[in-house]
């Protein structure tokens, strides 16, 4: 029998391994402890060779390649981040050297040094990089940057060719690429809103092409199961998810505008309850929305089209009536729907319409898609019509509340886009399903959608400045719930804008009460119709702009904005400029690389629209 082992210092294992050696050798008779030891002895030996043979392949890999390969997410909505993590799969399961960034967290000024660089990006409002991409944007846009003649480039653009300005973040990064010198390993992609199919293809080029460059060797069949592996993975992970949402109960839909506002706004509650669904102020909730019945009949009428009539989507069968009302976007119109919707109806006038892109761009920013069809009928095929539009994609809206204050809940603040064609009134897609959803019936499909880009400090005492406008506020709601719950010291200060104080101050009673209690530090208000001179955000924050400056420089503040990119957002970043320059005593240049530090530190979070 085999000495109990005691002394455990004297032994390279642990405490547990003891355990189970002792529970183990104490059963065996000596035959069979020295077949065990002649066992273990060949094991090791195989093991050392094993290590060996490990490590004069890595050394090999490494001498053939130098580099490693850089991934570069700029996500707005997680996209990005999704296709980012499924290349830096592959790249590992190959043996290839990789680094995934974040765009915010890429130190961008070590460009120069890079070899190989894959850029993965969505474009935000009209047509800019995301957020987290903007400092890296800066700093490739100044005069900064230098000849990048050793870099080889790939950029994969995410977007939505409904939108004017398609895709065009991926294009502004290739050109800027491509003029310094950088060579192009694959040709840049524009994927559209369904882009799962054509990223796994760009996935599996890539990786062929950076295997034959930088001599990795895989076989084709061994791609093909890391891809099924991956898409398996996926799956997974996909629990109450874009793919898989949580059927959640409407609690509230009350409107908290005053009866003579110009808008609809609207305070809903989701249930969650015994969901497990776990959010933070700053998250975003992905809604599946479902089309109105009537604005599908008339749809069909028009274009004399029988409900009941078959299409074909992706070898699956369906009544038209179904596709229209589950699968297709029908109140976003586009120039990709508009043109090819002017040759299959060979409308002289609409074809011609094509060729003049100001007054196209203005007739499909005000045209609801109805209202072109009934403007300009045509007869169409059921096949025709689905093969025209885009898919239905969920709609995202800011939470308005804390899980800490509302556990079993989630708020979110909608407001109801209408559009009024020939006097006839036609409400947005999704945030017209949910102004109609009536309250403990309806069942609306939900998912969380994580946004680590707009985020409170960890720390309490750090101050927080507010700015937004109209249901930009909605965040705003999340984070005071958050620092009240948090029992949290930092001051706060709300920077808000509406149309009228009468009838458009949201949530009204709850700033002033957290204002009265002295959580809400500093709070100015800015009333567009309320004056015969419109007064904005931007004013009352230049009004402020001393103690203003003393909260970001002196009290090292967070400074978050949410609202309208057109206008608002950039309104406001000019007068964070102009009050840099004035306190700091430094240029607009000087200034802007001052805001972008702080945004590269986190410490100003744009959420904007």
């Amino acid at each position: 029998m085999i000495k109990k082992i005691d002394d455990l210092s004297v032994y390279p294992f642990t405490d547990e391994q003891i355990k189970l050696l002792n529970s183990f050798t104490n059963k065996l008779t000596s035959n069979q402890c020295t077949w065990l030891s002649g066992f273990f002895c060949g094991l090791s030996q195989k093991k050392i060779i094993l290590k060996k043979t490990g490590e004069e392949k890595k050394s090999l890999i490494n001498k053939k390649n130098n580099n490693h390969i850089t991934i570069i997410s700029a996500s707005q909505t997680g996209n990005a981040r999704s296709l980012s993590e499924k290349l830096e799969r592959k790249c590992l399961h190959y043996n290839i050297p990789v680094k995934l960034f974040n765009a915010h967290e890429y130190k961008f000024k070590k460009i120069n040094s890079e070899k190989i660089l894959i850029l993965i990006i969505s474009t935000h409002g009209e047509g800019e990089p995301p957020e987290i991409a903007l400092p890296m944007y800066h700093f490739l846009t100044s005069k900064k940057i230098t000849y990048l003649k050793n870099l080889q480039y790939c950029i994969f653009g995410l977007g939505d060719s409904s939108y004017e300005h398609f895709c065009q973040a991926g294009k502004t990064f290739d050109k800027i690429f491509f003029d310094a010198g950088a060579k192009p390993l694959l040709e840049r992609i524009d994927a559209d809103v369904n882009y799962e199919e054509i990223s796994n293809q760009w996935c599996t080029n890539l990786i062929q092409i950076i295997q034959k460059k930088f001599f990795f060797e895989t076989s084709n069949q061994t791609l093909d199961k890391c891809t099924s592996n991956n898409q398996q993975n996926q799956l997974n992970h996909s629990i109450w998810s874009k793919v898989n949402p949580y059927l959640s109960t409407l609690l509230t839909n009350q409107k908290i505008t005053g009866r003579y506002s110009n808008k609809d706004v609207r305070h809903l509650e989701l249930h969650i309850k015994d969901s497990e669904i776990q959010y933070n102020p700053g998250d975003s909730v992905g809604i599946w929305y479902e089309n109105d019945d009537s604005l599908i009949n008339e749809i069909l009428e028009i274009l004399k089209i029988k409900k009941n009539e078959i299409v074909n989507i992706k070898n699956i069968q369906k009544t038209i009536f179904h596709a229209l009302k589950f699968d297709y976007e029908l109140t976003t119109n586009s120039s990709v729907i508009f043109k090819k919707y002017s040759f299959l109806s060979k409308d002289p006038h609409l074809i011609n319409m094509n060729n003049d892109i100001k007054f196209l761009q203005s007739y499909i920013k005000n045209m609801p898609l109805v209202h072109m069809f009934r403007q300009f009928p045509t007869c169409l095929s059921a096949q025709n019509l689905i093969e025209l539009l885009h898919p239905l994609k969920p709609r995202f809206y800011s939470i308005s509340s804390s899980q800490l204050e509302n556990n079993e809940e989630i708020h979110i603040t909608v407001n109801v886009v209408h559009n009024i064609c020939s006097g006839k009134k036609y409400l947005g897609g999704a945030s017209g399903y949910l102004s109609k959803t009536i309250p403990d019936v309806s069942k609306i499909k939900i998912f969380i959608e994580k946004n680590n880009n707009f985020k409170l400090p960890i720390n309490n005492n750090i101050p927080i400045i507010m700015i937004g406008s109209g249901t930009g506020i909605a965040p705003f709601r999340s984070f005071i719930q958050e620092r009240d719950n948090r029992n949290a010291l930092g001051k706060n200060w709300l920077f808000f804008g509406n149309q009228q104080s009468s009838e458009d101050f949201l949530y009204q009673q709850e700033w002033q009460l957290y204002h009265k209690q002295g959580l809400l530090n500093n709070i100015d208000l800015a009333w567009s119709q309320d004056f015969d001179h419109k007064i904005y955000i931007q004013e009352k924050m230049l009004e402020k702009s001393e103690e203003l400056w003393k909260w970001i420089y002196n009290d090292e503040a967070y400074i978050y904005v949410c609202g309208n990119a057109t206008n608002m957002a950039k309104d406001v970043e000019l007068a964070l400029i102009k009050i840099i320059c004035q306190y700091n005593g430094t240029n607009t240049e000087q200034s802007n690389d001052f805001l972008n530090m702080l945004r590269t530190s986190k410490r100003y979070q744009r959420d904007i629209y």
